[in-house]
C-alpha cells in the first residue's frame, strides 16, 4: 500500500473499502452515492466529509480518483473520517434547479438515516458523528459544497473546504486548444442535444468524457441556456439573500482560465461584507485543478489552511 501521504489516482482508494449504493431515484433510475471507508477505521463515532465531485457540472463521477486530491488521503485518516461522495444531475441535459434538487435529497437521505440504513445493511458496523460534518469538493464540487452550506439549516454543516468553487457561472473566452487538442466547434452541443434520449438520466461520467462539452457550453456563452437563469442559484448572489455560511476555506490559482479567480475574490468580499468567517489563499500562476498531487509536508499554505479546517470542522 503506497504511503498516506504519497498516492497516485492508481493507489489513492487503497486504504478504503469502497462501497456504491443510491440514495434516490429520478425518472426510476438511481442516483449513485460513493462511500469510502478506512480499512483500519478506530472505534467510536466517526466524522463525516462530504466530497462533491467536479466537473463544471457537466461531467464526473463520484468515484473518480484522478480528481481527489491526494492531500484528502492523511486528512481523512487522522481524522477518522468516513466519506461520502454522492453524484447529481448534470448538464445539459438536466437543468441547475434539478441539481439543486438532487443536492437537498442527498442531505435529507444523509440526515435522515439512508447512510446508516445503508451500512448495516453491508454488515459495516460504524456510528457516525453528524455533529462533525464537513463539506468539500473541487471546482463544480466546490459550487456543492457552497450551496450546500448556504441552503442547509445552520449547524448541519461545520465547515467548507472548496478548490476553485464556481460561485457563478462558466463563461470563459473560445480558444485554439483545448486539453492541448483542437477546441472543439460550437455545433457540438446541438449535435449532442439531437441524440439526447428522453427520460434518461444522466448523472455520471468518468472524464475526460463530456469535458469538450463543458468547454463549449462555458467558451460559446451556452452555459446558461441549459442550466437556467435564477441567479438565485449560484453562490455570488444567493450569499446576498442567506448571509450565513459555514466557516470556509477557498484556494484558488489566479492563472485558472476554467473558473476565474475574480468570481472567488467577489463572493468572498461579499462574505467578509457580511462579517463571515471565509478565508480565500490564491495561488500565484496556479491553473485550474493545480492541486491533484499536493502534498502538506511541501506546501505550508496548505498545511495551515487544512489545520485550520480541522478545527472548525472537528471541534
Amino acid at each position: 500500500m503506497a504511503p498516506l501521504d504519497d498516492t497516485t489516482p492508481e493507489t489513492r482508494f487503497d486504504s478504503f473499502n469502497i462501497h456504491r449504493t443510491s440514495y434516490k431515484k429520478a425518472n426510476d433510475q438511481g442516483i449513485d452515492v460513493g462511500i469510502l471507508i478506512p480499512k483500519h477505521l478506530k472505534p467510536g463515532k466517526h466524522p463525516i466529509l462530504v466530497k462533491f465531485h467536479g466537473g463544471g457540472l457537466v461531467t464526473g463521477d463520484c468515484i473518480y480518483a484522478p480528481w481527489f486530491a491526494a492531500y484528502f488521503i492523511p486528512l481523512i485518516h487522522r481524522s477518522n473520517a468516513i466519506v461520502v461522495s454522492p453524484n447529481y444531475r448534470l448538464v445539459p441535459e438536466h437543468t441547475g434547479a434539478e441539481i439543486l434538487e438532487d443536492l437537498r435529497d442527498f442531505w435529507t437521505w444523509l440526515r435522515d438515516g439512508g447512510l446508516e440504513e445503508y451500512l448495516v445493511g453491508q454488515n459495516v458496523d460504524v456510528e457516525l458523528d453528524f455533529d462533525r460534518v464537513l463539506a468539500s469538493g473541487d471546482s463544480a464540487g466546490g459550487y456543492m459544497a457552497l450551496m450546500s452550506g448556504l441552503t442547509q439549516p445552520k449547524g448541519v454543516i461545520n465547515a467548507v473546504l472548496a478548490q476553485y468553487p464556481m460561485t457563478d457561472s462558466l463563461r470563459r473566452g473560445p480558444s485554439d486548444l483545448f486539453i492541448e487538442q483542437p477546441a472543439p466547434s460550437a455545433g457540438l452541443v446541438d449535435e449532442h442535444m439531437k441524440a439526447v434520449k428522453e427520460g434518461v438520466v444522466v448523472s455520471s461520467s468518468v472524464p475526460p468524457a463530456r469535458m469538450d462539452l463543458s468547454y463549449v457550453l462555458s467558451a460559446h456563452g451556452r452555459y446558461l441556456e441549459f442550466f437556467g437563469g435564477d441567479k438565485m442559484m449560484w453562490p455570488l448572489y444567493l450569499i446576498e439573500k442567506k448571509k450565513w455560511l459555514p466557516p470556509t476555506w477557498i484556494h484558488h490559482g489566479d492563472a485558472d482560465t476554467a473558473v476565474s479567480i475574480e468570481d472567488s475574490k467577489a463572493f468572498v468580499a461579499k462574505c467578509e461584507g457580511a462579517r463571515l468567517e471565509v478565508k480565500l489563499k490564491i495561488l500565484e500562476g496556479e491553473e485550474h485543478g493545480f492541486d491533484t498531487q499536493a502534498r502538506e509536508d511541501e506546501l505550508p499554505w496548505l498545511k495551515d489552511g487544512l489545520r485550520w479546517v480541522e478545527e472548525k470542522w472537528l471541534q
